[in-house]
């Protein structure tokens, strides 16, 4: 049975300030669970100053959908564990008809994206009494490039690469979304080690925006979704909102290493819903499907779609302007998805605080960021919490153990089932069927983890290294 959630909307007494979005829904038990929503618009707002196109239809409705993903916790909204029917009401749309006419679309991406049953039902959006205040003026005609930035090494190199391009008076419009704090420190000490180091000056602007749940608002605890699944939705919507601003041929660049946009599963129980999807491109084909519907035709590019994180720093790298700057910036960024996680770190307290350790060394983004930093001789297991290679705590034969399950899942995918026929097998699984993006995909793979293989083999001790076979 779905979970119905509400949409209310009430203006804000401040015209300076947007009003106010709600979540109302019931629990199991029938209680009525209500959710204030964090929406800072006025970043965006300023930039842009719509509040009336379909490309804000779109934000808002981004906005909503990841809040929902947000508050309803899979263990309890869900009849099997992970899967959750959804059935949000009352999404408002200034273009409601062009929006309903793409909900199938929307739908379609958006299940595909998060793993769950979504209906989406839209109706005529208030009149918007919204006065945002106005401290830059923006020269639209500057912006040449806009890309996703947030934070991560990959986002990074995007930037690196894209402002490089740059000719005297263009920019690169940087779009950034914060939710939990994190990740604004990660992008607030890049762009500030470039304004204090003289790095890109007058080549960049950011639009730093935030979205997330007012805690507390009515004073009972739930516990939130962990997954961020519909992140990138959010995301997107944001970039394509300023994009489309611009020009509607403005496209927007999404930086992520294909490796992890594929994101083949390592075993038979990370496939499907548990594989996550944030740059897949078969979701970056049913949203932009999406967008098309509803008169948006700003593009979705991912320029390394076809290269992993190694062959991204390695081809930066080889301009050596662009190798100084990297190599003064990538220790800034942030790949680790258990960041938060310390307390299961073999490093801990001062030693944490002393050496500026911000990446837990044992989930996958940190994995394939030390092979990838190895490609430039970067790779130092002094800046994680946990040396996978060399642990002290961390025990890779314990089994019992959360934390080796994804090294060890990395370890049995390299000497069981790293093969064409596997991975081509795990693409078409999970949504690839062009025959030509099945090829390039494979080989794409192959190259990943023969790239983490010769990573393992040259820093592992020999009781890991003989775990996996040797390249043929």
């Amino acid at each position: 049975m779905a979970t119905r959630v509400n949409v209310q909307y009430a203006a804000n007494e401040d015209p300076r300030k947007f009003g106010r979005f709600t979540l109302r829904f019931q629990d199991s038990s029938g209680q009525e669970i209500c959710r204030l929503l964090k929406f800072d618009f006025q970043p965006l707002w300023e930039f842009a100053r719509d509040i009336e196109s379909e490309a804000f239809d779109v934000l808002i409705m981004a906005m909503i959908v990841y809040n929902t993903d947000r508050v309803l916790n899979r263990y309890l909204y869900s009849t099997d564990g992970w899967r959750r029917e959804i059935c949000i009401e009352d999404i408002p749309a200034k273009n409601r008809l062009r929006m309903q006419q793409a909900k199938l679309q929307f739908e379609d991406a958006i299940c595909f994206l998060t793993g769950d049953a979504w209906e989406l039902n839209f109706v005529d959006a208030p009149d918007y009494h919204f006065e945002g205040e106005m401290h830059t003026d923006y020269e639209l005609q500057e912006y040449k490039k806009v890309a996703l930035f947030s934070g991560g090494l990959d986002s990074l190199i995007g930037f690196v690469d894209s402002v490089s391009e740059l000719t005297d008076g263009e920019k690169i419009l940087l779009v950034s979304h914060t939710d939990l704090g994190k990740e604004a420190s990660d992008q607030n000490h890049i762009l500030e080690y470039c304004r204090e180091h003289g790095l890109y000056s007058g080549k960049y602007e950011q639009l730093q925006f935030g979205v997330g749940i007012v805690r507390n608002h009515t004073g009972e605890k739930i516990a939130y979704e962990s997954t961020f699944r519909s992140r990138s939705l959010l995301f997107f919507a944001a970039g394509i909102y300023v994009a489309h601003h611009i020009s509607n041929e403005m496209p927007l660049i999404v930086p992520e290493n294909g490796t992890i946009s594929l994101n083949i599963p390592l075993d038979e129980g990370r496939r499907s819903a548990c594989s996550t999807r944030t740059t897949h491109p078969t979701f970056m084909r049913k949203l932009q499907r999406a967008f098309v519907m509803v008169g948006i035709h700003n593009l979705l590019e991912n320029p390394y779609r076809l290269q992993s994180k190694a062959e991204m720093v390695s081809e930066c790298c080889t301009n050596e302007e662009k190798k100084e700057i990297l190599r003064q910036l990538y220790p800034l960024s942030c790949s680790c998805a258990k960041r938060g996680h310390n307390r299961f770190w073999d490093k801990e307290g001062q030693q944490i605080h002393e050496d500026h350790i911000t990446h837990c060394g044992m989930c996958l983004p940190c994995l394939y960021r030390r092979v990838a930093l190895d490609a430039a001789d970067w790779d130092n297991a002094r800046y994680v919490g946990t040396d996978v290679l060399h642990g002290r705590d961390y025990n890779l034969n314990n089994r019992v153990q959360k934390r080796t399950w994804d090294f060890n899942a990395l370890l049995g995918f390299i000497s069981r089932r790293m093969n064409e026929n596997v991975i081509r097998t795990e693409l078409i699984i999970n949504g690839i069927q062009d025959e030509r993006e099945l090829d390039e995909y494979t080989q794409l793979a192959m190259r990943s983890y023969e790239q983490v293989r010769a990573w393992i083999k040259k820093k592992a001790p020999q009781a890991i290294s003989n775990r996996i076979p040797d390249a043929n």
